[in-house]
């Protein structure tokens, strides 16, 4: 069965954007009657872009042009659904969701697309239950014994859930029969495979291993990672993760995440290590703002993840053989592409943040980890030993392995910074370093155009001058057009009211979201509902196009409102959006008949309908020039 449309609605009434954004340790700053900006999650910058509208409780950032709803904020910061964002919504401001659904759908289907979903999701919180009633059980002796060799108590083992899968082919299948949970769900959960001899049957994906419940950024478990232990190892290799499934994507998951999330406003770093067992000991020594990337190498939707939240720096634990060197220096371009300082703890060989919190307790551990090497000088260090010779070939070689890194860098005078002080190294000249670089950057901006999806449109910040409605009638977009319709009903009732009084007035506009966005408040102010219309607008997927949420932040005659002028200025605005519309509607009734008289040359009324829109269309260009200048 679906959410309620009732418990929808209280949840957005007791949730605040501004709120919300603070949550997330937003620093907004009033921009406005309603409105506040700060810098924006989404992307790099240091003059803030990204407004939201307390009264309307939308956000739009006017840098990259991302935006929407209340909910569409929640879920791209939190990284989750529709339901992922009303959970957070609801555990936030204390509201209980009876039951839960998605927008879109029939109501048949989305009450089985979410029974299916709340199914598997039980299975998964269920199943982490009987793996740690089987660690505790006399099957269990061996894998306890393992863990407290590990010096893994057994509070540790509470906390983080951590149990034990039998050493048999299906017991997990077995159990989760007599539980009432199909085989379908047993596969697309991951926690089995089906049979390729007999589809009838299923077997465990994990057996005789210790096992680690991976959970997502609200807590719930959506998969598991099986370690290997003692003298008889299972088979398959040291680990044995979930797939990727509807409930689990290994390169949007961290393991730790929802614990280190909260600890970041008070270490100001996070903590990004290789395992789960060095995320335990981390924590175990004090170190909350411990992380891991699971199942997978470290992805630029983690480094994304991380950045959201707003913290400043982090540092990476890997382990300090080759592969670990390689895995730290793809995670520094990273983490430094969205913005974050990073540093780098050097791990002793043959050692690891779990060994090391075993041998040395907390104060060890701690003690290493605040042993941090700022990025760059590692990379300089590390490339100095992959080419010891000194010769040319190895210090262009040294440079080649710089740039690398230094080019992912937001910032230009730490990058300029950095140039200088490899310069220095190498004793080479600044300039050729700083050329290297730009044609560098020039390359990977290349590349990066290249993958990049076309530019949306986004309405501009409105000029000090009344020349913004002029531009309408110099912008042949349509959608620029529609944008700039809706802008003037959106914040203007008045202008609403007469729009709505002509139902086919945006009969001349192409298909657009702001076109369907303005036919919807035009139909609400028609019904006497302008307020209410616009309210509905925040709430409707429509919201979440970057063309609607600039509109519904921000207004490009927001200037008109403490001018004398105002209503002149208005009226003038929206003649000039009506000759638009007119000039568009002379045009393709200009091409139609062009057509006809393709086929019809001698077509006497024709001619003459052609002839008046020619002379309609005459007196549209003179009322453009005639325009008084702003």
């Amino acid at each position: 069965m679906p959410i309620p449309q009732e418990t929808i609605d209280e949840i957005l009434r007791a949730a605040d954007i501004a709120d919300v954004a603070r949550a997330f340790r937003f620093e907004l700053k009033p921009a406005g009657q309603s409105t506040w900006k700060a810098c924006c999650p989404f992307h790099h910058e240091k003059t803030p872009s990204f407004h939201i509208d307390t009264s309307k409780q939308v956000f739009h950032c006017f840098g990259c042009g991302e935006g929407g709803s209340l909910v569409t904020l929640v879920k791209k910061l939190v990284n989750t659904d529709f339901v992922g964002a009303m959970q957070w919504l609801a555990q936030r401001y204390n509201i209980p969701i009876p039951e839960q659904t998605n927008g879109g759908e029939s109501a048949s289907e989305a009450a089985r697309r979410r029974q299916y979903h709340d199914d598997g999701m039980r299975l998964l919180a269920e199943a982490a239950q009987f793996y740690q009633e089987r660690l505790r059980s006399p099957e269990g002796a061996e894998a306890r014994q393992y863990l407290a060799e590990r010096g893994i108590d057994e509070e540790t083992i509470q906390r983080y859930g951590l149990g034990f899968a039998p050493d048999g082919w299906d017991a997990t299948a077995t159990w989760a029969n007599e539980h009432g949970f199909s085989r379908a769900l047993l596969t697309a959960t991951g926690l089995c495979l089906q049979s390729e001899k007999n589809q009838e049957r299923v077997y465990d994906r994990f057996r005789n291993r210790l096992m680690f419940p991976i959970c997502n950024e609200l807590g719930k478990v959506v998969a598991f990672s099986g370690r290997v232990f003692g003298a008889k190892p299972a088979d398959g290799g040291k680990y044995v993760n979930s797939p990727e499934s509807e409930f689990f994507h290994k390169g949007r998951v961290l393991y730790g995440f929802h614990i280190a999330r909260q600890a970041f406003s008070h270490s100001k770093w996070a903590l990004v290590c290789e395992g789960q067992l060095d995320v335990i000991a981390c924590h175990r020594a004090g170190l909350l703002q411990a992380l891991a990337a699971q199942g997978t190498a470290f992805t630029e939707d983690h480094a994304k993840m991380i950045a959201k939240t707003q913290v400043p720096c982090a540092h990476l634990a890997f382990d300090g053989d080759p592969a670990g060197h390689k895995a730290t220096l793809r995670t520094i371009k990273l983490l430094q592409s969205v913005g974050l300082q990073v540093l780098i703890t050097t791990i002793p060989e043959s050692e690891d943040p779990d060994s090391i919190f075993r041998k040395g307790g907390p104060a060890a551990l701690q003690n290493i980890m605040a042993q941090a090497e700022p990025a760059i000088p590692f990379v300089f260090r590390i490339a100095c030993q992959n080419n010891p010779d000194g010769s040319p070939e190895a210090r262009s070689a040294i440079v080649s392995e710089m740039l690398e890194v230094i080019a992912t860098l937001t910032d230009e005078v730490t990058a300029i910074g950095h140039c200088q002080w490899l310069a220095g190294q190498l004793r080479l000249p600044e300039e050729t370093i700083r050329s290297l670089l730009t044609q560098k950057r020039a390359a990977n901006a290349e590349a990066e155009q290249r993958a990049r999806r076309p530019p949306v449109y986004a309405v501009a910040p409105p000029p000090p001058s009344l020349s913004v409605p002029k531009l309408v009638l110099e912008n042949d977009s349509a959608n620029a057009l529609a944008t700039t319709l809706l802008d003037l009903a959106v914040h203007f009732q008045s202008i609403a009211e007469q729009l709505s009084q002509d139902p086919d007035i945006l009969n001349p506009l192409a298909e657009c979201p702001a076109k369907n966005a303005l036919t919807m408040l035009l139909a609400g102010t028609a019904d006497g509902d302008w307020e209410g219309t616009i309210s509905a607008l925040t709430r409707n997927d429509l919201c979440n196009d970057p063309s609607v949420s600039a509109v519904l932040v921000k207004s490009q005659f927001e200037n008109l409102t403490e001018l004398p002028e105002r209503d002149g200025a208005l009226q003038q605005a929206l003649t000039d959006c009506l000759n638009r519309l007119q000039a568009i509607k002379l045009q393709t009734e200009s091409a139609q008949l062009g057509a006809q008289l393709e086929q019809q040359p001698d077509d006497l009324s024709a001619l003459a309908e052609a002839a008046k829109l020619a002379r309609e269309r005459q007196q549209l260009r003179h009322a453009r020039k005639r325009r008084p200048s702003s």
